[in-house]
């Protein structure tokens, strides 16, 4: 009875045993394949250009400095005789201007200005032998020039912030004289004192030119320091007409007349260009900044094979 009883529960342990052992071989069977996840695809738009407009305003004011003419005048009585201002001086005064541009490429543009400068003239000269001797003519007046020019500029590579330009430019010029005061001095010429006189100023049209140099610094993207040099010549045209003493023995018509000028003035102003400063000048064009776009698939796994 023990025998048996002994011999069961050998039975039962090897049972045991062998299904122990059974279950780790077949788990040592089961081999899992990697999980495997495909890798993000990432796809990458073309740049955006920013969207530019080449339209600009600009605004300046300057100094003009004084500088030096010519100029002539008649003598009612003497038909075909002109005598010539022995100096002529344009002190030194203020200009103002306005325009609006287009950049037509990236270190190109041009524009369409108002420009006013205010001028002061002095001219002497001696009188002519009939007046008398040692007596000379001291002569003043104003003007107010208003030049309407097309500008065209080419725009030089960047430093820093900073671009140099040149240009030039042609149009037309308005000239308004004031009353310009005649003075004849030295009591000695035979009048009882200084004779002063008043002739009426005339107003014409010429021609004009310019040159100009400078730089513009940016402020911002868009808004721009414009500091330069700017020379313009006037072209020749009238100045006066006949004192009152003249007209009252009947000349008329133009007694005076200037021979060009220059005007040599410095200016600094502000030029506004629109959208996003032109092309991108004073820096390398911005573009905007390529987002990368993820397309993630679902992970895959697959069921373990038992072998």
């Amino acid at each position: 009875m023990i025998a048996m009883k002994l011999m069961l529960l050998t039975t039962v342990a090897a049972i045991g045993v062998l299904s122990y052992l059974g279950a780790a071989a077949q788990a040592a069977d089961i081999i899992e394949e990697p999980i495997y996840v495909e890798p993000p695809v990432t796809v990458y738009e073309e740049p955006v250009k920013e969207n530019y407009s080449g339209w600009y305003i600009r605004g300046d004011a300057g100094y003009l400095f004084s500088s030096s003419g010519s100029a002539d005048y008649r003598v009612f009585g003497e038909e075909g005789s002109r005598y010539h201002y022995d100096e002529l001086k344009l002190k030194g005064s203020y200009t103002v201007g306005a325009g609006v541009g287009y950049r037509v490429a990236e270190h190109f543009r041009a524009d369409l200005s108002l420009d006013y400068y205010d001028l002061e003239i002095d001219g002497r000269s001696d009188c002519p032998s009939y007046v008398g001797a040692g007596c000379y003519y001291n002569d003043s007046s104003s003007a107010d020039v208003w030049t309407a020019m097309a500008n065209a500029y080419v725009d030089l590579p960047y430093f820093g912030p900073i671009a140099p330009y040149f240009g030039a430019g042609l149009g037309f010029a308005h000239v308004g004289y004031g009353k310009m005061t005649n003075e004849i001095c030295n009591p000695t010429c035979g009048a009882d004192g200084n004779f002063i006189g008043y002739h009426e100023g005339k107003d014409s049209w010429r021609f004009a030119s310019s040159l100009m140099a400078g730089a513009s610094v940016d402020l911002t993207k868009q808004l721009k320091l414009d500091v330069g040099y700017r020379y313009t010549r006037v072209f020749e045209g009238d100045a006066f007409g006949y004192d009152q003493v003249d007209s009252a023995f009947g000349a008329s018509g133009v007694q005076g007349r200037d021979h060009g000028f220059d005007l040599h003035a410095v200016r600094a102003g502000l030029r506004y260009e629109f959208g996003s400063g032109g092309f991108g000048k004073g820096k390398e064009p911005v573009y905007a900044a390529a987002a990368p776009i993820y397309e993630e698939p679902a992970p895959f796994y697959e069921e373990p094979i038992y072998k």
